[in-house]
Parts: structure tokens; sequence; C-alpha cells
């Protein structure tokens, strides 16, 4: 098409349809670029979707119908009614996508540093605002316990992941699942998803959720009693929405054995010093 021929193509666009265009451009653009092989993630999420599952050509994977995405307004009513709905507000301010499809607990964490309104360190790419961001996340971390090449390439267990964040100004405490009954589980999202200064990090395995994909992390930011949900806030959103998950499932995909450590995986809370306990 010639550029003149494009011109008129957009002149009898009407606005909203402008911006929707705008918006899709904008989105393919920033997709992140295809990793290599990992052994342990989404960190082993590069596996392909499950059976029956079809690759999305132009957008996100489908919810399953298990779950609710945020986006709908059942999903949204849900936050606005949920008691326990602290965490969203300031996790939604600094909602990240993952960087590459290994990095999963890398966005999850400078998500949470940055809503606890800790001092910030000075950032690459933003040098007259600090900031904390995937791409500096492992200026302070002991390269022994985790680096940026083999993050890349395997994402992070919950042991790591607990050990890196002690590396920063933050409480951090770490709970395998397979040492947790279901209640002690639930009550842990609840308590923590009911303070803004506190997140609660969740690894858990994507099929036991109904999705496509292996392991992964992402931040919970609202637990819903009346239908014993939580809110998982998906840094991987080239892939899925922010969705409600049933809190039994949670507590299932948390229980599957990471194939690197051997052991469950669970919740890691990251809190202030001064106010987590």
């Amino acid at each position: 098409m010639s550029r003149h021929s494009l011109m008129r193509a957009i002149e009898r666009v009407s606005r909203p349809e402008l911006i929707v265009v705008v918006l899709t451009a904008t989105l393919t653009a920033c997709a992140p670029l295809p990793p290599a092989a990992n052994q342990a993630s989404d960190q082993t999420a590069h596996q392909a979707p499950a059976a029956g599952t079809a690759r999305a050509a132009d957008g996100p994977l489908p919810v399953p119908p298990n779950l609710i995405a945020l986006t709908q307004p059942a999903g949204q009513k849900r936050l606005m009614d949920a008691a326990h709905n602290q965490s969203y507000w300031p996790l939604s301010q600094y909602f990240e996508t993952q960087r590459n499809e290994a990095y999963c607990s890398v966005a999850t964490s400078v998500m949470a540093l940055n809503a606890l309104g800790i001092r910030r360190p000075e950032s690459t790419l933003y040098p007259d605002f600090p900031y904390f961001s995937q791409e500096d996340f492992f200026r302070s971390v002991d390269p022994q316990v985790a680096n940026a090449a083999r993050v890349s390439r395997e994402g992070m267990t919950l042991d790591q992941l607990s050990t890196a964040l002690s590396a920063f100004p933050v409480e951090v405490r770490k709970f395998h699942a397979g040492d947790l009954t279901l209640g002690q589980f639930r009550d842990l999202i609840r308590d923590t998803t009911g303070h803004s200064d506190r997140f609660a990090l969740l690894n858990f395995r994507r099929v036991e959720i109904g999705e496509a994909g292996g392991g992964h992390w992402s931040p919970l930011a609202a637990y819903d009693a009346a239908s014993d949900s939580a809110l998982l806030l998906d840094v991987a959103r080239y892939k899925y929405p922010a969705v409600w998950v049933p809190v039994t499932q949670l507590y299932a995909g948390a229980q599957a054995v990471d194939n690197v450590s051997g052991l469950s995986r669970g919740i890691v809370i990251v809190g202030t010093r001064a106010n987590s306990n």
C-alpha cells in the first residue's frame, strides 16, 4: 500500500478504532524476544502448551473456564468486594511484564520492591530517577546465588529467590507449600493481601490451575473469602491476564515439586522491615 493510500485509510478510521490499532501495534513492539531453552521453568514455561490448548495467534492464551479474568465485570466486582485487597493497589501501580520467559521471578520481585516504597537504587534505564528494574536486579545479588545469565536460562527456585531478595533492605519469609496445610496456605494469602506493606510472591506450576506451561512466579494481590479465590497478577502478560484462581488450585500448584531443587514450590513474603512480623 502506498503512503497516500495508507493515510486515506487512516482518515476513514473512527477515533476509537484508531486507538485500538495504535495500542495493538505498541503491544506487539514490546513483546519479549524468544529465550534460550530453559530447564527449570516459564521458568520451565518454554514447553509447548498443554494438550488441546491452541496457541493464540494474535494475543494471550484463552483463560481457562475455572478462572476469572480481572478484566471481566465479575473479576472487577470481586476485587472491589474483597475485604483483603490492599496489596492490589501498590502492586498494580508497578505491574511488570517479565522481559524474557525465564524472568518471572525477577519481574515479580521488582514489582514488590518498587511497591514497598523503600529506598530505590540508581537505574540504568532511568538515570535521573532511582528505580528497581529487571535490568539492574542482580547488581545487589551474590552471583553465586543467582545471576542474569543463569536465570535467563533456568529461572529461580523458591530458595534462590528468597536468598536473592535478602540482599535488599526488606524482610523475607519463605514457605514451602509441602510444609503447609491448605488452611495455613490460605491464611498466609489472606493475611498478606490485607496489607499494603508486604506482598505474597507465589511460585507454582501452571498446569494445576488449568493453564499451559510449567513453573512460574507471580504476586498475589487480593483474596476473596466468598469465592475462596486469590487474584494472581501474572507477570507473563503476553500469555495470560491477571486472574482469580481458587485457593485449592493455587495450593496444588504450589505443592508441585520443582525439578531443580527437588522440593515443593510455595510462597515468599517480602515486606518492609519495620512492619513485617
